[in-house]
């Protein structure tokens, strides 16, 4: 059982409210006092004594968007997030849940995912992946989402057409049954197959049992570049509709033409709070997206669930052809591999010097790799500006959301290339933003990533430094915090976090990971 005093620290509480100097006391995993100096109490000899002298104490970051749901089973110590000092993640976002998936041949892309490390894909429905999650341990917190593209896919596959009555019942049930197992709402990835297929009365259908089960509606837009515009306003309608609360994922304007749109967007989601519409957003700190190539680069109509079906797709008479002549007119210089099991030496390469290489335009070099079966491709396009990712962030709705599936920095597969924001999201907010660029002040940036997301999950006792709080605890030094992960060199830990600590455990110390699982699985 811990009994720890932190000395002298500089406590920024998750508040937003000043920072000030007090010590702290944690026993086991609860914060049981928080005493300002210059106040005097009586010497507890049975604590453990930490100095704290000029370093930050805060709680422990929530990262409220993120995707390791795909990891937590291989990589339970969950190292790049922890060494952040993110204590809890929320994931099952963008309509991808693992937890949902089952064994059945329509999720064979998920199960490929999880056999490259051995790990059976064996659970039929959320209770039971949570429950495997916990125990097979965790060194975060860990919540989860219901995700509609799964939900869907478990009914009809990956079907190009609207529900019948018996099917979208189906789909509620599933929703339903998910919220009772311990789902804290329905996220959807409306630019995926098959969440691209929906309508708004079918998301509106499934998001008002969500709603009726307290839950939230978190959404990655149907289109986040030309059509952003009208993509809030259809998330804006289904949470009109269903009466449910909703977060816009990782918002952003794609493409140089599109640039200055998240303006207009913010601005819509004030008129429509105003109308009593209960709206947050998250955003990671980055110009750049990382998801699959065929996203990125292909006509909507000519994406498929998987790379068996996008080749036959794009083999089909007729169809390269027509693909060729729809596909956007991208920068290529911008867009570069990041993931590509068939051809690691592509990994970090333009399309535009893969292409020159090959002596071919860069469409038809993207059109002859995705045409043949394999492993999942992904790249980074280097799609955003840096005026609107500061825009986004100094609105005080923003909460920080690393979009990131939690690893190992020891994993270097020869077909990964992780974003950087995998190990530096909640870093390059604090170096980056707050130290160096002075964007938005230190507590405000804490604010967001604590007792912001926590207020959103409905999350009483995290999220703040205060008596009766979870002991989820960040200690920092303000001078040195930051991010030296690239885009080149990704798996790079955060510095300046000199200890986390989970639920009152000692998880991550100078650096380093202690080996700790002491994160719970959190269950609404």
């Amino acid at each position: 059982m811990s009994k720890i005093r932190f000395m002298n620290a500089i406590v920024i509480d998750g508040s937003g409210s000043a920072g000030f100097a007090a010590d702290v006391y944690i026993d086991d995993d609860i914060i049981t006092d928080v005493v300002p100096q210059p106040i005097l109490v009586p010497v507890r000899d049975d604590y453990e004594a930490i100095e704290c002298a000029g370093k930050v104490l805060c709680p422990g970051f929530i990262d409220i968007h993120t995707h390791s749901d795909f990891n937590v089973l291989i990589f339970p110590g969950m190292e790049s997030s922890l060494s952040q000092g993110v204590t809890s993640e929320v994931f099952g976002n963008c309509g991808i849940a693992i937890g949902l998936a089952t064994p059945a041949e329509d999720f064979k892309l998920e199960r490929r995912a999880l056999d490259r490390y051995g790990v059976k894909l064996d659970w039929t429905d959320l209770s039971s992946f949570l429950t495997r999650v916990a125990d097979n341990g965790t060194a975060l917190n860990v919540a989860s989402l219901a995700g509609h593209g799964t939900l869907r896919k478990r009914v009809m596959g990956t079907a190009n057409r609207a529900p019948d009555v018996a099917e979208l019942s189906q789909m509620c049930r599933d929703a339903e049954a998910s919220m009772a197992a311990g789902a804290i709402g329905l996220s959807s990835g409306l630019e995926y197959i098959p969440g691209a297929y929906a309508s708004i009365d079918e998301l509106s259908a499934i998001a008002k049992v969500v709603a009726a089960a307290g839950g939230f509606y978190a959404t990655h837009l149907r289109d986040e570049g030309d059509h952003l515009e009208a993509a809030v306003e259809e998330a804006i309608s289904v949470a009109s509709n269903a009466g449910i609360s909703l977060q816009l994922s990782h918002h952003k304007a794609e493409l140089r033409r599109n640039w200055t749109a998240v303006r207009r967007t913010l601005a819509r989601v004030t008129e429509a709070q105003a109308s009593g519409i209960d709206i947050h957003i998250d955003q990671y700190p980055y110009t750049a997206y990382q998801t699959s190539l065929q996203t990125i680069v292909l006509p909507r109509w000519a994406n498929a669930a998987d790379s068996e079906a996008l080749a036959e797709l794009i083999n089909t008479p007729g169809n390269r052809e027509r693909i060729h002549a729809e596909m956007s007119h991208h920068d290529w210089s911008r867009i570069k591999i990041a993931t590509c099991a068939t051809h690691p030496d592509y990994i970090g390469m333009s399309l535009e010097t893969l292409a020159a290489n090959t002596g071919q335009h860069p469409q038809d070099f993207v059109l002859d790799l995705l045409a043949t079966p394999g492993p999942w491709i992904s790249a980074v396009h280097h799609a955003m500006s840096d005026e609107d990712v500061e825009y986004v962030l100094e609105d005080p709705r923003v909460m920080i959301g690393s979009d990131s599936v939690a690893t190992d920095i020891t994993h270097h597969g020869s077909s990964e290339q992780p974003h950087p924001r995998t190990f530096g999201t909640f870093a390059r907010i604090l170096g980056h933003y707050v130290r160096e660029k002075k964007l938005i002040g230190l507590e405000e940036a804490i604010r967001k990533m604590t007792s912001l997301p926590a207020s959103r999950l409905g999350w009483h006792n995290r999220g703040r430094i205060g008596a009766g709080f979870k002991a989820d605890i960040v200690l920092l030094d303000p001078e040195t915090v930051g991010s030296p992960a690239t885009f080149e060199q990704p798996r790079q830990r955060a510095t300046g976090i000199s200890q986390v600590w989970v639920n009152g455990t000692l998880a991550h110390d100078g650096g380093r990971p202690t080996g700790s699982r002491s994160g719970q699985v959190y269950r609404k």
